[in-house]
């Protein structure tokens, strides 16, 4: 399983990256990760037509797309298209940021996991 990761570089510049999440046999019914720890979880709705301009996660989080098309800019010039399912390991704290347009008409959902350290 592939995950996007968001990041900011020592001079500040945000990148994204897909990585992979390590995964052993489970009991014999599939594969499992190392369970991630997280303080809560939240659920946000974004209207059609939104975008956000540059700017810092808030603290280190997973955040799964669960509805909608958005395009994710990252300050290295990057741009790359999500879909529903996507998650991301937002780690841009710092630096320079991202920046999302949401490019379909209804309203887009996400849920927001901060990680525990």
């Amino acid at each position: 399983m592939n995950i996007l990761r968001i990041y900011s570089d020592a001079d500040g510049e945000t990148h994204l990256e897909d990585i992979a999440v390590e995964m052993d046999d489970f009991a014999g019914t599939g594969r499992k990760s190392q369970d991630w720890a997280v303080e809560s979880v939240s659920f946000r709705e974004i209207p059609p037509g939104a975008s956000a301009e540059f700017h810092t996660a808030p603290i280190r989080q997973l955040a799964i797309n669960l509805s909608g098309e958005t395009e994710l800019q990252v300050s290295d010039g990057t741009v790359r298209k999500i879909g529903p399912g996507q998650v991301f390991l937002v780690e841009d704290v710092t630096g320079k940021g991202h920046a999302n347009r949401w490019l379909d008409d209804k309203a887009h959902e996400i849920a927001f996991l901060p990680l525990k350290d």
